[in-house]
């Protein structure tokens, strides 16, 4: 398996439930074809830097998952087809990967998404604890 990246841009004026409908439609796609989402970003709302389709702002979306090159074929043409989407782009991230890492990957996004609330703080010791200066070489100037 490889590690890939999948970047697109959907119309801005889209509903939260079309975009949640369209990344549910690339997600079943990825997963139906044996692969495996790492994340899914959504970067929000941004102005694009140039007209795409005569749409001045655009609404991005990252999926990162890791599968066979046959997987991208396959998401590219269909998102070549939607109407929804303006741009897209994927990226080979890695050429290979374990599924030790797929696992340690998929605990780290688990843990980001962990709301703040829910953390349970370490028992508090009355010791505290202070950082020493580290040394640092001095510049010299040869001239």
């Amino acid at each position: 398996m490889k590690r890939y990246e999948t970047l697109f841009i959907v119309q801005s004026e889209l509903s939260s439930d079309d975009i949640t409908a369209i990344i549910d439609r690339y997600s079943k796609i990825i997963t139906d074809m044996k692969g495996t989402i790492l994340k899914v970003e959504r970067w929000g709302k941004r102005k694009l830097a140039y007209l795409i389709r005569k749409q001045a702002r655009g609404f991005y979306i990252l999926i990162d998952f890791a599968g066979k090159r046959e997987i991208v074929a396959e998401v590219e043409r269909i998102l070549k087809f939607d109407d929804k989407v303006l741009k897209y782009m994927s990226v080979k991230l890695a050429d290979g990967i374990t599924a030790e890492e797929i696992e340690k990957v998929l605990a780290g996004a688990q843990k980001a998404e962990t709301p703040p609330a829910a953390i349970i703080p370490a028992e508090s010791s009355t010791t505290t604890t202070t950082a020493t200066p580290t040394a640092t070489p001095e510049a010299t100037t040869e001239g």
